[in-house]
């Protein structure tokens, strides 16, 4: 029987508003709520999916978690996987370190936050290969070294799967948080690394698949596009699936429309008409949130 996740990372669950959503309330209340609906778009996953486990690559939390709202919201949620017998795995990145947490929330037994020390957890299965996921998870927000040579190494004859939070070595605009290189990664063997805190998807299927599934739900234009999570099948011969499946409930998008060769007024108002239009028809999300932008002459 094969085995099924779903991967996510960098939730930063009710995270604070930025500086437009405070200006509109309208869309204050939309972009509030959102990072909430996208998490609840992961669970109906799970359970529509009927997945083995939940997989969280860091950053559920955007800082201290000291909200009443958002606790009694993450425990209705993580109920629902409860009760459908659906394991969580979770480990703390940069912005929920476990210095960070003051206040935990008691979990059920289908639940497990990994330390500051790794540690490789054995599920059992009903199926012939034994699966063992390994986690560490950030005992300061400040992490300069790689984690990777920590871990756990892989136990044989069973599919290992790694949760890691890091920035990769290279990756652009990124401060060194537990930095590594994919061939870092691959050198573990491991059948699947999960990892967290680049908020861009992107994926590696050399020695074995390295997985960065990008954020559930952007929350400002620098957020741009269409947010997902991933669909991941391991099957009895260990071939890795990896299936994108999209969360956001608002999609950040800048959009340019080129006004050269508009005669009046009238035919402007077509022409962004139509490139909204054109915009939302190939978005991804519920709502979409544009940043407009003309260029050329009139």
């Amino acid at each position: 029987m094969a085995f099924r996740f779903v991967h996510t990372a960098d939730v930063h669950l009710d995270s604070p508003l930025r500086s437009l959503a405070l200006r509109n309330p309208e869309l204050g209340e939309l972009i509030g709520n959102a990072t909430r609906r996208a998490f609840v778009n992961i669970v109906d996953l799970c359970l529509s999916e009927q997945v083995n486990a939940l997989l969280l690559a860091g950053d559920l939390y955007d800082g201290d978690q000291t909200s009443m709202k958002t606790a009694r919201f993450l425990s209705e949620q993580i109920r629902r996987l409860d009760q459908a017998g659906v394991r969580v795995f979770i480990i703390r990145g940069n912005h929920d370190a476990l210095s960070k947490i003051t206040r935990e929330l008691t979990y059920p037994e289908t639940v497990k936050v990994y330390g500051g020390r790794p540690e490789a957890i054995s599920l059992e299965l009903d199926q012939a290969t034994p699966v063992v996921i390994h986690g560490l998870s950030f005992a300061q927000a400040q992490c300069p070294e790689s984690l990777v040579g920590r871990y756990k190494p892989r136990i044989e004859g069973a599919v290992n799967i790694g949760l890691l939070h890091t920035s990769l070595s290279g990756t652009r605009g990124h401060d060194p948080y537990a930095p590594c290189n994919v061939s870092d990664l691959e050198a573990t063997e491991f059948d699947y690394w999960a990892l967290g805190h680049i908020h861009k998807r992107s994926t590696s299927t050399g020695r074995c698949t390295i997985v960065m599934p990008g954020m559930p739900q952007g929350r400002d234009i620098n957020e741009s596009g269409p947010k997902s999570v991933s669909l991941v099948t391991i099957a009895d011969d260990r071939s890795v699936h990896v299936e994108e499946r999209f969360t956001s409930i608002a999609q950040f998008e800048r959009v340019v429309i080129d006004l050269d060769g508009i005669a009046d007024w009238r035919q402007m108002v077509t022409t962004v008409a139509g490139t909204l239009e054109a915009a939302r028809e190939a978005a991804n999300s519920e709502h979409l949130v544009v940043r407009l932008s003309f260029t050329g002459r009139t």
